[in-house]
């Protein structure tokens, strides 16, 4: 069997150097960079990083309430290297490779603050019960002309028709979907489709289900760095960003979920109850799971009427309208396509959010409300609509996980406090922020 250093040299020069990488909580790489001769030392050892990591926020200052920093005297950690996840940097002018590591905490379990430990956890959790999901992740976003090439946020394109699922519009980039292409070769990401979507240069890509759930989280984070990274190669930014444009399309990140049971069937069609009891568990606890499905003050402007983003807690059998939607398909792909998060949102965080769900469903035998029909945007109550209300601001969101009683206690009480603290400092450093309206509005009229 070949070793992680040969497979690097299979598909070109040897690195000069590796990114060891942390995915911090909001999906930020973080970590060191090492010279390629110390890799066979971190292969074999691992290395130490610090916990406070996990307490760095959007902007990357460390939130000392999180207690991760001071108070543990900003502790190190064992970190051990993920050896699939060692890959070239493709789009960097240096050779380079990028290597994700999992971060050990006590008692040789996976650290509470990793939002990939965590999702690891809860496959655990529903593995001891014996089901098996299986994983598939869609990602909208935005291609940009470089932001020093063209103002600041500025609409990539207003000519012409918006055309969604026009191959012209992918045949325009064709250089980065190329490169693209061929870089998702060589990292083992299965790409199953690439979509021209609903504004001029938003696109979605989708990959293929797997079998290992994780995996599949792995597959979307390193597809958000590729990316960002090919396309930076090839004179663009792409952006996640939930909501960009006021007047245009928001980008979401879909997640496809099925369960197999221990024979291998499919469990949603062979046991009908077990779906049923998965979309209950997931809308019983989605309100909690808003603040890990749009984490961000500008994943709120995403939820609109007609904005194919969902603002109602509901589900419906092949109705893009649903947060919740069982897509037209055979009976052993049977599966639940959740539609809530933004392609903002961290995709290990979504994962356990869905995976929360579905377990808090199962342990709790939660029964779903009817399927809606139609257009879940002009539902009122009464109409097959559930009473639960979702936050429709980040604060409310905020408030909903702290204070939870269903999802909040599978994730973890350290988790949901640390997540929280984080948060909580993003939110308040951005109310504490003048906006420039403020000075043009009241500065001299006032």
């Amino acid at each position: 069997m070949s070793s992680p250093l040969e497979n690097l040299a299979i598909v070109g020069t040897m690195p000069q150097s590796v990114d060891l990488i942390l995915p911090d909580i909001n999906g930020i790489a973080r970590g060191k960079r090492i010279p390629i001769a110390m890799l066979e030392k971190v292969l074999s050892n691992g290395i130490s990083l610090p916990a406070s990591i996990f307490a760095a926020d959007i902007t990357g200052d460390t939130v000392e309430a999180t207690g991760l920093v001071w108070e543990c005297g900003d502790a190190d950690y064992p970190c051990f290297c993920l050896e699939h996840m060692l890959r070239p940097a493709l789009w960097r002018r240096a050779s380079a490779a990028d290597l994700m590591l999992t971060m050990q905490g006590p008692e040789n379990a996976g650290f509470y603050g990793e939002p990939r430990a965590l999702a690891k956890r809860l496959i655990a959790d529903l593995a001891a019960l014996g089901f098996f999901p299986q994983v598939a992740f869609e990602l909208e976003f935005y291609l940009l002309p470089r932001p020093e090439e063209t103002a600041q946020a500025a609409f990539p394109s207003n000519n012409g028709d918006i055309q969604v699922y026009g191959l012209d519009s992918i045949d325009a980039h064709e250089q980065f979907f190329s490169e693209l292409s061929a870089a998702a070769a060589t990292y083992d990401l299965p790409l199953e489709a690439m979509v021209s979507e609903n504004a001029h240069g938003q696109f979605e890509v989708n990959l293929h289900y797997r079998r290992d759930a994780l995996r599949a989280a792995d597959d979307a984070w390193a597809l958000k760095r590729l990316i960002k990274g090919v396309a930076g190669a090839c004179g663009y930014t792409a952006s996640f960003m939930a909501k960009p444009y006021p007047e245009e399309a928001g980008s979401g990140m879909h997640v496809h979920v099925s369960l197999v049971d221990r024979e291998g069937h499919n469990a949603f069609t062979k046991q009908p109850e077990l779906l049923e009891q998965a979309l209950g568990g997931m809308l019983v606890t989605m309100p909690e799971a808003v603040a890990l499905l749009a984490p961000h003050a500008n994943s709120y402007r995403r939820f609109q009427v007609g904005s194919y983003a969902p603002t109602v807690a509901c589900w419906g059998e092949n109705n893009r309208t649903a947060a919740l939607r069982i897509p037209r398909s055979e009976p052993e792909a049977r599966r639940i396509e959740h539609r809530f998060a933004g392609a903002d949102a961290n995709p290990y965080l979504v994962l356990a959010a869905v995976l929360g769900g579905m377990l808090y469903g199962f342990q709790n035998r939660v029964s779903a409300p009817p399927a809606i029909a139609g257009n879940a945007y002009a539902l009122h109550k009464g109409e097959n609509v559930s009473q639960i209300v979702l936050p429709s601001r980040w604060d409310q969101a905020l408030s909903a996980l702290s204070q939870g009683q269903c999802l909040a206690p599978l994730l973890g009480t350290p988790f949901v406090k640390l997540f929280s603290a984080v948060k909580q400092h993003e939110f308040n450093k951005l109310q504490n922020t003048y906006h420039p309206l403020e000075y043009a509005w009241y500065f001299e009229r006032s």
